[in-house]
């Protein structure tokens, strides 16, 4: 996102992305991507590539987050979410400084710990 356009981005994110009676929606988590001056440890930034650098598009300067949604199955994701996403690398919201990169994750192995998701949607995001 822009820098200075987070709050606009955020604000669609919780009133009107809404994935409220998704069939198959186990839970959807926006982080904030944090770069290595949050943490020693971290090696992977979410800068821009080659495919970034267009006159049109602002990716020197600009915020990252990650949506992450887990679902019972890709048919539920499919129907809720996937149907929607198009093909391509291009800017939809003027909030946005570079194109949206998505990937859908297929899980292979997973571990359950003892804590739980959390058991309601945080403050001030619809359903």
């Amino acid at each position: 996102m822009k820098i200075g356009s987070e709050k606009d981005f955020l604000n669609k994110w919780k009133n009107e992305l809404s994935l409220d009676g998704a069939a198959g929606l186990i839970g959807e988590f926006l982080s904030k991507v944090e770069d290595s001056d949050f943490h020693e440890g971290i090696t992977w930034e979410m800068e821009p590539d080659e495919k970034d650098n267009r006159n049109d598009w602002a990716a020197a300067d600009y915020t990252s987050y990650v949506n992450v949604g887990m679902w019972t199955s890709v048919d539920s994701f499919m129907r809720a979410v996937g149907n929607y996403m198009v093909a391509g690398r291009s800017i939809k919201e003027a909030f946005e400084a570079a194109p949206r990169r998505r990937a859908i994750l297929t899980p292979e192995h997973w571990r359950i710990g003892h804590d739980r998701l959390p058991g309601e949607t945080s403050d001030g995001v619809s359903p």
